[in-house]
């Protein structure tokens, strides 16, 4: 009676290993989505906070901050700024524009940022 069933242990363990192995591979997959994504996320969070800080500094100081600094403190990140006169309502107004990026993997993250500064007192240099 035994000798029937002899093979059925065999092929539930091929099974069960499969089964395991497929899911391992679909989790694995998973992972490595949701890091590149994390990874993408927290290049527009850097994005930001450098282009937030560089808007403060021309607002406050009326310079940029010095490409040194900037490249200590937001390594990777590029950035450019675009300066022009205000036209219609904003006549009389300076407008910044700033466009950071950062290179991540294959990816490049973009980041536009616009405000209008008085031209007033010296202007943004």
């Amino acid at each position: 009676m035994n000798r029937k069933h002899k093979g059925m242990l065999s092929v539930e363990l091929v099974v069960a290993i499969s089964v395991l192995a497929t899911i391992i591979g679909v989790l694995v997959a998973l992972g490595n989505s949701y890091g590149k994504l994390n990874n993408n996320l927290w290049a527009r969070h850097i994005c930001n906070n450098a282009a937030q800080a560089q808007m403060d500094a021309l607002a406050t100081t009326g310079k940029p901050i010095n490409d040194s600094t900037f490249e200590k403190l937001w390594p990777g990140v590029t950035c450019t700024i675009e300066k022009s006169d205000g036209s219609g309502t904003w006549r009389g107004l300076q407008r910044i524009d700033l466009t950071l990026s950062k290179k991540v993997k294959q990816n490049d993250v973009q980041i536009h940022l616009t405000r209008y500064l008085p031209a007033t007192e010296g202007g943004v240099q």
